[in-house]
Parts: C-alpha cells; structure tokens; sequence
C-alpha cells in the first residue's frame, strides 16, 4: 500500500506538471472563458491541486478511476475492456521467448567458446541493441507488404496476434539466451556435477534435473521482470501494430492530456507489477530448496 501511494502521488504530480490545459484542448482556444471554466468544474480542475489529490484518492477507495475527459467514459469500464488484449499479447510473446530463449542459451552454454556459442550470443546482442519499432516495422513491411501473408494492424483473431508477439518476443529471447547461458555455464563448473555424472545418470536427465532446475532462479527472474512489463503495456508495439491494449490506451491519454486515462493506466500497470514480483518471490521458494532452509534457519 505505501509503494502504491507513493506512485499514484508521483504519477499525480508529474501529470499536472505537463504543459497544456485539458480544457482549452477540448474545446480549442476561442472558446469563451466561461465555457472553458465550466469545463474546468465538471474536471475538477478548478480545485486546488491538494484538493484535486484528496478526491482522486476518494475515487480510487471506491475502485474507481473517474472518467475520460474525451469519451465521457469510466477508466475502469475502458481498462477491463483493454487489459485482456494487453494480457494475450504478454502471454503470446513469452510462448515464444520462454522455449527459444532458453534452448538458445542451454545449447551456447553446453558448445561454450565453440561456432554455435559464438554465433548465438552474436544474435543474442543484435537482438537486445536492435529498437523494438524498428523490428516491428520491418517484421511489417515483409510479412505484410511484401509476402501478404498477414494484416498489418489490428486488434481480434489470431492473425493479428502473430507480428506484434514475435516483435515483443525478440528482445525477450536475446535476455533470456544470454542469461541462460551464463547461469548454466556457472553451473557446469561447479563439482557436484563430477558426482552426477560418476553416477553414470542419462545426459538428459542431468541437463534437466541437475543444471537446468539449479538455474531457474536467475531465468525465472527475467520471465518474471518481461511479463510483468508486457502487462504494463508495450506501448511502442501495440501502437506499430493497432494493437487496442493499455499501452496504446495510455498512450492516447498522454497525447490528449486525459490524465484520468494516465492515472488509470499507471496505477493498473504497477499493481500488475508489483503482483509479479510477488510470485516471483514466491517461486523461489518453491524452486530453490535453499531458501527454505535459509528461512527455517533464520
């Protein structure tokens, strides 16, 4: 709850520090003083900022968000229509990061410093350096312009689902390769693993059983980390591709100065994250036997 308040009282402030009049750019400049401050009342802009804080604050303890300053709309009403897309699309491109990511990076580990390594942790650094809507735009223009092959932007069936969850995915599978391999290149070298393989078990059952669950940790960490923002939204992405997730909506918000579409938006996406980290945390415990005993020790 204070990491809460705390966000809904910067993203408060940083929002009323933006430039611009909500009211003045929706009813433009010539618009008569007193249309514009009645405007104003029916915002709430007319209070002071404290006052404008406090009754937000009264909104958000009734599980509200207030409504568009444009559409007339609850928040809320537009969020749980938005957030499922948001959320397909997370689950989209870590189905595709998640196997990739961690073949590449067990299969660089296992041929370590031989051409396979070599060449994977090459892709792995382009795909990490390479910007998301450049990715995006180019994924667009050859599987969209040039083979025809699917529709460049849009929001429903699986079709549409496909360019902007590989274009998600890619910088997903550079992180987790390169931290796979590093965490399962720690782990070869450590001597419990003479001991396994004296015991003379099948090479996949040590890959698996032995290194591969010693190295969840670190791995479940960065799924975690890139789930949880995905969830917040990928604006860049969902905005390539018309994608109507948060991201895009927040994005709207900011253009148009809605800050109650910016709050909404900001204090849905850090909940989302904060519940993350949380099974995270809870992960480690049911994965690494280690910090259950640390704990019953402690």
């Amino acid at each position: 709850m204070p990491l809460l308040l705390g966000i809904t009282l910067v993203s408060f402030s940083l929002t009323k520090a933006l430039p611009g009049d909500p009211a003045i750019n929706m009813v433009g400049e010539r618009a008569s003083p007193e249309v514009i401050e009645s405007i104003r009342k029916e915002m709430g802009s007319d209070r002071n900022v404290i006052g404008q804080y406090v009754g937000y604050l009264g909104l958000l303890a009734h599980g509200e968000f207030g409504r568009s300053y444009y559409t007339n709309r609850r928040v809320s009403d537009d969020l749980k229509t938005k957030f499922p897309n948001t959320m397909l699309l997370a689950v989209g491109a870590m189905t595709i990061a998640v196997p990739i990511g961690l073949l590449l990076g067990f299969l660089a580990a296992l041929r370590r410093e031989s051409r396979l390594d070599h060449l994977i942790t090459t892709v792995s650094v382009v795909g990490i350096s390479v910007p998301v809507f450049w990715s995006g735009l180019l994924l667009m223009l050859v599987a969209s312009f040039y083979l025809r092959l699917l529709p460049p932007s849009g929001t429903g069936e699986l079709r549409f689902l496909v360019m902007p969850a590989i274009t998600l995915a890619l910088p997903a599978v550079a992180t987790l390769s390169r931290v796979t391999r590093t965490t399962v290149i720690d782990i070869l070298d450590m001597p419990f693993l003479q001991a396994v393989r004296a015991k003379g078990l099948a090479t996949w059952r040590t890959n698996i059983v032995h290194i591969l669950r010693n190295a969840l940790i670190p791995i479940v960490t960065v799924v975690g980390l890139d789930f949880g923002s995905y969830l917040n939204g990928a604006v860049l992405t969902e905005t390539i591709f018309g994608w109507d997730g948060i991201g895009r909506y927040a994005l709207e918000g900011i253009t148009k100065r809605d800050y109650p579409v910016v709050m909404g938006s900001i204090i849905v996406g850090t909940v989302v994250f904060v519940l993350i980290n949380l099974l995270v945390d809870i992960a480690y415990h049911w994965l690494d036997p280690r910090v259950r005993l640390h704990k019953k020790g402690a």
